[in-house]
């Protein structure tokens, strides 16, 4: 068992969740999230998970059921720390993270009575927005085609320049509008 040490001061197995987990599971996401860097911080500006989260919310405007997954759906990276990349926690070796960052997702869409799985709409989105943002955000040198698995950016990006405490009181403020709670 190896774990590791939350915003909360508890110490959780990132790959074997328990639902004592998810306590307080907002403010420890608009902590977490403020401060984890979107691509593994790899970008010309700093641009926060939270930020990403904030940006989701805004293109679903008027949906809130997807405003609610737009918020949400970091929650494995909010209880560990750790934005992995697509690519790499697609990989085998990263299978133990991804069926226990899908249990994370299923562990929120039942403490917040959400549709599972995570709607197709809304997975699209996600992806054309990471396209927006790596387009917006990685080096100008890069020689990633981001738009190659036939993803188009959408949205924009959600207050590119403010700073993490801004972030958290807004990430704060939206999940209570959201939920009611924290």
């Amino acid at each position: 068992m190896s774990t590791v040490l939350n915003y909360q001061g508890k110490l959780i197995d990132p790959l074997n969740l328990r639902d004592s987990d998810f306590d307080n599971i907002g403010m420890q996401s608009a902590v977490t999230l403020s401060r984890l860097q979107r691509f593994w911080g790899q970008l010309r500006e700093s641009y926060s998970v939270a930020q990403h989260c904030l940006a989701l919310v805004e293109y679903f405007n008027g949906d809130v059921e997807l405003q609610k997954w737009g918020i949400g759906h970091e929650v494995y990276e909010s209880l560990t720390g750790m934005d992995v990349p697509t690519p790499i926690k697609h990989s085998s070796v990263y299978l133990p993270y991804k069926n226990s960052e899908e249990y994370a997702l299923k562990q929120f869409a039942k403490i917040y009575d959400l549709v599972y799985p995570v709607p197709q709409k809304f997975i699209l989105a996600d992806k054309n927005i990471m396209v927006m943002e790596a387009e917006a955000l990685m080096p100008y040198n890069s020689k990633v085609n981001w738009r190659e698995r036939g993803n188009t950016p959408v949205g924009v990006l959600y207050k590119l320049g403010a700073d993490e405490s801004e972030i958290r009181r807004e990430f704060i403020n939206k999940w209570q509008e959201l939920f009611g709670r924290m």
